[in-house]
């Protein structure tokens, strides 16, 4: 059944920061962007070694076919979404990417909002923009079956509460350092477990075809298993004054460095 923005989705994005677009991409374009995919996956790996987790910008890359994720891009029912939702002032990023499974080993990140975590950043300046729904938006488009998204759904548009700093602060499993003696198994179990440190976390169920719409500055995170195969397009969408907040990180972090 073909994909149809609804007022529903509207709805359940300003209640939530989330809302999934079911069957977005059509079986023909998903078959064209897995094969690309593969390729993707290739060059990642051969570029980044086997825990390679993504290739960005997609763009910025050969060896592949870039016109079916253009073609993504500009599909109807994304295009009334993001209109319907955000405005018509706002347009995808130049950074699309790609997020892969590891080869090796389980992996995750950390609990996170974007651009709300960044030492230095204004933490009163970063709530008073996080209301405004016109920034921080962000997809994940499941080219597979993906539960990788954690969410605490809500959480866009509110202060930290003491348990949610709490698991912030704890520390994540090792990811990208193997070094240690934890089995496949093990490492599995400790992802899941800090997954579920955060008060309120869920999985984001995507099935192939859906797109996961959200705010980045919703907590979130991600947990990845090599026997789980990924391809996941990833990308922003924007508004002049999320790109005037970009830039003001950007010098932030510059003069952090600057610091150092």
């Amino acid at each position: 059944m073909k994909f149809q923005y609804s007022e529903v989705h509207r709805a359940e994005y300003v209640a939530h920061g989330l809302t999934i677009l079911r069957g977005l991409i059509p079986p023909s374009l998903l078959a064209d962007l897995r094969q690309e995919t593969d390729t993707v996956r290739e060059i990642a790996r051969s570029r980044h070694g086997p825990q390679a987790q993504r290739l960005q910008p997609v763009w910025s890359y050969e060896g592949f076919d870039h016109a079916p994720f253009r073609e993504f891009l500009s599909l109807p029912g994304l295009k009334d979404t993001v209109q319907g939702i955000l405005g018509a002032e706002h347009r995808p990023t130049e950074r699309m990417a790609v997020f892969l499974e590891p080869e090796q080993e389980p992996w995750c990140g950390a609990w996170h909002r974007d651009w709300g975590n960044v030492p230095g950043v204004d933490q009163d300046e970063f709530f008073r923009t996080a209301t405004d729904i016109r920034m921080y938006n962000q997809l994940n488009a499941a080219l597979y079956d993906d539960h990788s998204l954690w969410v605490v759904p809500g959480s866009d548009r509110r202060r930290d509460s003491a348990e949610e700093l709490a698991a912030f602060a704890s520390t994540p499993p090792p990811g990208a350092d193997l070094r240690g003696e934890t089995t496949a198994a093990e490492r599995e179990a400790a992802c899941l477990e800090y997954a579920r440190r955060m008060p309120g976390g869920a999985p984001v169920m995507l099935f192939a075809g859906d797109v996961a719409f959200y705010r980045a500055c919703i907590w979130h995170f991600g947990s990845y298993l090599p026997y789980a195969r990924r391809a996941t397009l990833h990308d922003s969408f924007l508004c002049e004054e999320d790109r005037a907040w970009h830039a003001s990180i950007r010098r932030i972090q510059q003069q952090a460095r600057a610091d150092s």
